[in-house]
């Protein structure tokens, strides 16, 4: 997909990569938290604002982040997502933010800072590709991180394919399998237990007997 920048008055984007320490603890996600900073010029009721995220081997994910309300200048938004289906941050290519804008006349929204937080256990929240955007928008185009290194998203060993769940199976790291998804994993076999028993995250099977009570 081309992405259609402003050739002037573009802030330079700013990108902090530490790829291989977020890789290693990264899993799968069902909610962001998206902070915009705004600059200048305000955004317009009627206005789009979404965020784009560009996944490897998959359809890109297009997440509103207004609904027709307007967006005084200089505002700071904090923006909960939920997402219908689980995103894995290993996965991601690059994400964006797409604006079009309401006003007949042209109307460019500055953007100060932008980033995608995601759920962690620490103090500070762990920021998606460990970037921040920044810049002017056109009336209607999209800011975004430069696309990831295609060699940082294939697989090395079993490790970088596992999600932290037992249940669904052990995943592998097989690039050259006919079912490998775009990183080279391979999904595992989902565990299968008793009759009358149900595989629990942490416990195991579990369930009722399938016997009478004595």
């Amino acid at each position: 997909m081309n992405l259609h920048l402003p050739t002037t008055s573009v802030w330079p984007i700013v990108l902090l990569w530490s790829l291989a320490a977020a890789s290693a603890e990264a899993v799968p996600v069902s909610r962001l938290e998206v902070r915009v900073v705004t600059g200048a010029a305000e955004l317009s009721a009627g206005s789009s604002l979404e965020l784009r995220i560009y996944e490897a081997g998959k359809s890109v994910r297009r997440l509103p982040l207004v609904h027709g309300e307007a967006w005084p200048r200089d505002s700071t938004h904090i923006i909960p997502v939920k997402l219908s289906d689980a995103l894995d941050p290993r996965n991601v290519v690059r994400f964006s933010l797409y604006y079009r804008s309401a006003s007949p006349t042209p109307s460019e929204l500055e953007i100060v800072a932008a980033d995608v937080e995601l759920p962690s256990a620490k103090e500070m929240p762990e920021k998606l590709l460990d970037a921040t955007l920044s810049g002017v928008i056109a009336q209607q185009g999209e800011l975004a991180t430069t696309d990831r290194d295609q060699a940082a998203l294939a697989c090395r060993s079993d490790a970088d394919c596992d999600d932290k769940r037992t249940c669904n199976g052990q995943e592998r790291c097989a690039p050259r399998a006919p079912d490998a998804d775009a990183r080279g994993c391979v999904k595992g076999s989902p565990v299968v237990c008793p009759v009358n028993q149900v595989c629990g995250e942490g416990v195991g099977c579990r369930g009722g007997s399938a016997g009478p009570k004595p």
